[in-house]
């Protein structure tokens, strides 16, 4: 089955108190379920999954009151649902960042015509981005082995489109050359052999984290180093801008600590917080497109 749960265990899952709750639970009410709710239906959930979810919380609750620490079950800290949705702060923030990426990518492709010669590396990198930030919505309202790795996998395609694109646009490649050609296809095969890894030899987080980190960070220090160097242009500084926000915020990653009110925990307010700069890195790609385009054509001196 696709839909297949993998079971990480964690402090909570192991107590013997949640153990027993679970079990009597399912000896009691899983006998004979009641209805459930549509939204639980169409996420999967079934009525075993719904007594480890009540247990989950019960046992919250008495470590808030006794001010015991609150710990994690199966890998996760305990979220209230929402609709079903697992996570709902992070479906939340993943749409925002969607609805952003796609307005900005609209309104660059009815902008930027045919002249500017990145313009289908930059479609492409928007394209890629709204696919991301769907299969992050998806992933946090239902976690699966199959939602995991979509959601995974699509923002590794969105880092590499971002590292090709600083490629391209610092080091002034033309997307016709030889080198382009062979950027894109080591690129490609990089991607096939991540996914592929992690698909049929072992899925490792850590190194999911650093092969992400890397092609983050590469990216970023030739971003940071065309602002530094075009700091005369009048809107160099926001691409500058936008790696050290990006930068800041993902230092939210590092943190892990119980969901506040068990809603939001530090990775949706990593979510959260891009959702704010999405429009503002398109209002960057937008400004430098168009200076090149009247530069091409003579209107702006070389710099």
């Amino acid at each position: 089955m696709f839909f297949a749960l993998v079971v990480l265990a964690s402090s909570g899952d192991q107590q013997t108190e949640y153990l027993n709750c679970v079990k009597k639970c399912k000896s009691t009410v899983c006998h004979t379920p009641p209805p459930m709710p549509l939204s639980q239906q169409v996420l999967f959930w079934d009525c075993g999954q719904n007594c480890q979810y009540s247990c989950m919380h019960s046992m919250t609750d008495q470590y808030i009151q006794s001010n015991q620490r609150v710990h994690q079950y199966y890998g996760k800290w305990p979220f209230w649902r929402l609709w079903g949705m697992q996570e709902p702060a992070s479906v939340l923030f993943s749409i925002l960042n969607l609805l952003g990426h796609w307005y900005g990518w609209r309104k660059y492709i009815k902008r930027m015509g045919p002249t500017f010669h990145l313009r289908p590396l930059y479609s492409l990198h928007g394209i890629l981005a709204i696919n991301s930030w769907l299969w992050s919505t998806v992933f946090h309202s239902r976690d699966f082995p199959l939602t995991e790795k979509l959601d995974y996998f699509s923002a590794m395609a969105v880092l590499l489109s971002g590292l090709l694109m600083a490629l391209h646009r610092v080091f002034h490649i033309h997307m016709s050359s030889a080198v382009s050609f062979l950027l894109i296809f080591y690129a490609v095969l990089f991607y096939v052999i991540h996914c592929s890894y992690l698909s049929f030899y072992r899925f490792d987080y850590g190194y999911n984290m650093i092969a992400g980190v890397t092609v983050g960070v590469l990216q970023n220090l030739l971003w940071l180093g065309w602002s530094l160097s075009h700091w005369k242009r009048s809107y160099a500084w926001q691409i500058g801008f936008v790696v050290l926000y990006m930068s800041a915020a993902m230092s939210l990653e590092l943190l892990d600590f119980p969901p506040l009110w068990r809603v939001f925990d530090a990775h949706s307010l990593w979510h959260g917080a891009t959702s704010l700069i999405v429009l503002f890195y398109w209002d960057f790609l937008m400004k430098d497109s168009i200076y090149e385009v009247r530069r091409s054509k003579g209107k702006i001196a070389l710099d």
